[in-house]
């Protein structure tokens, strides 16, 4: 079968083709002008997914020092009995007691007990507690962390007793032979690099100098978008968790009296999941190891 077209046809098609050709070859040289520039979009330049970050409550907590210099937390909480925690620095010369109320920990120990729902009835019971707490652990370093429903005037009496009785005293900046001074922010990356210690307790932070001090580099797990965004949506499903559980919460709290740290460094952490990219989670690492000195 011959196809025929009319000039007018012929003309129409080979400027259309002539287009597509010129367009085509555009194309490609600005593909290779980027190679060479080193300008090419890599994997990592491509928009992360947003998790939903589903809005959290406040922790509702309060805070005082006392004269000894010891950091006390409480949290106003009805849903709870009136709960009390001491965390203490945990030394060469402690040995680890049998006692139903303390637990162990790499570099601290914690006294939990649970007045109950009445305070009074509790009162009781934690002044015998206090009688029979071991002598080797008093003059520590520590913390107190009270969650119920504590009054602000009976929660500062209450730890001004517990300081007393224990001989509490405030904790100091680690020592150690090498230390390496992570940036303070971004908090999401330092979350990721708390991740990979074997021992989370061989870091914590030095208020003073608003940096993140760690004894040990960890053997970092690969670093990569895929990768990231596995970590985050992990992170994020159990944080979200966490924040609504009133145990773990309490650990939380833990956590920001026995370190010192500010009011808002976990939600600083949690809203800045989404900014946080592998060239910036790299950046910081190389920060952190370019910080490496001796003390």
């Amino acid at each position: 079968m011959n196809l025929r077209f009319s000039r007018s046809s012929l003309n129409l098609i080979i400027f259309t083709c002539i287009i597509l050709i010129g367009w085509a070859s555009i194309n490609e040289n600005r593909k290779i002008d980027e190679i060479i520039s080193g300008s090419d979009t890599s994997i990592d330049s491509q928009p992360y997914p947003n998790i939903e970050l589903a809005p959290l409550d406040a922790l509702n907590q309060q805070t005082w020092i006392s004269q000894e210099g010891i950091h006390v937390i409480w949290q106003s909480r009805l849903d709870t009995d009136f709960l009390v925690r001491v965390r203490g620095s945990r030394t060469e010369t402690n040995s680890a007691i049998d006692n139903p109320h303390i637990s162990w920990q790499p570099g601290y120990w914690q006294w939990d007990i649970n007045l109950g729902a009445d305070f009074e009835a509790g009162l009781k019971r934690l002044s015998q507690q206090l009688l029979i707490f071991p002598q080797s652990l008093k003059e520590q370093a520590g913390s107190i962390i009270l969650q119920g429903p504590w009054s602000a005037n009976i929660a500062r009496i209450s730890s001004a007793r517990i300081i007393k009785d224990l001989k509490l005293i405030a904790l100091t900046n680690m020592k150690t032979k090498t230390i390496f001074n992570c940036p303070w922010q971004p908090v999401s990356a330092q979350f990721w690099l708390q991740d990979q210690l074997i021992h989370p307790q061989s870091s914590q932070p030095n208020m003073a100098k608003k940096s993140w001090q760690m004894q040990q580099w960890p053997e970092l797990s690969s670093i990569d978008p895929t990768s990231l965004e596995d970590w985050k949506q992990t992170f994020v499903k159990q944080w979200q968790l966490n924040w609504q559980n009133p145990a773990t919460q309490f650990d939380m709290l833990a956590d920001l009296a026995y370190y010192r740290l500010p009011e808002n460094y976990l939600l600083q952490g949690y809203w800045g999941i989404n900014a946080l990219n592998t060239h910036q989670l790299e950046k910081y690492l190389v920060q952190c190891q370019a910080s490496s000195r001796q003390i």
